[in-house]
């Protein structure tokens, strides 16, 4: 919830009372109250007599809220490209981004996009391993002796960084909308 709707339901106005009080349009309390962007100069100033505090306070309660917001995108960064750690660790893919979601899972936004990251990887090395056992039987069949499995492996970890790097790419760009597979793990 954003600071100015909690401080005006606190204080019991409606955002029509509150726009009344301040000079501000309803337009702009609403733009304030969903994005939860930081007033500035007038804005500020007449939010902070309605709301009976300094300006400095307000800013500042706005500024913690930024660093929150980028301290949980970088959680989820490092999340997310821990899962590479499967290149010299065996489950590296799992237990390493577990570590790091189980850290730091207080967040809301870093419990719900971690649990996405590790239950993909969670079926992704359920589905290898199925593949690694399958492999030889389907060589002998399909490809006359010929030892796929190591061409099943390659082309699996090839596939995983490929989409460790597109989730990367997302992330960088504060987009959180990765992949939400139907079956959950954790």
């Amino acid at each position: 919830m954003s600071i100015v709707k909690k401080t005006r339901r606190r204080l019991g106005y409606t955002q029509a009372e509150l726009a009344k009080k301040t000079g501000l349009s309803l337009r702009t309390i609403q733009r304030l109250e969903s994005n939860n962007n930081k007033p500035k100069g007038h804005t500020l100033t007449v939010l902070s007599e309605a709301f009976n505090i300094k300006p400095s306070v307000l800013q500042k309660q706005f500024q913690n809220i930024e660093r929150t917001k980028k301290s949980e995108a970088t959680s989820i960064r490092f999340i997310n490209l821990s899962v590479l750690s499967f290149l010299g660790i065996p489950f590296g893919n799992i237990i390493l981004p577990l570590i790091l979601w189980r850290k730091d899972r207080k967040s809301k936004l870093v419990d719900e996009i971690g649990r996405r990251i590790i239950n993909f990887q969670i079926i992704f090395s359920a589905i290898l391993a199925i593949l690694l056992c399958l492999s030889p039987f389907i060589g002998r069949k399909f490809f006359s002796n010929t030892s796929i499995i190591l061409y099943v492996l390659f082309a699996s970890y090839a596939f995983n960084i490929i989409i460790v790097c597109r989730n990367a790419i997302k992330l960088q760009r504060n987009n959180f909308d990765l992949p939400n597979l139907p079956i959950r793990f954790i």
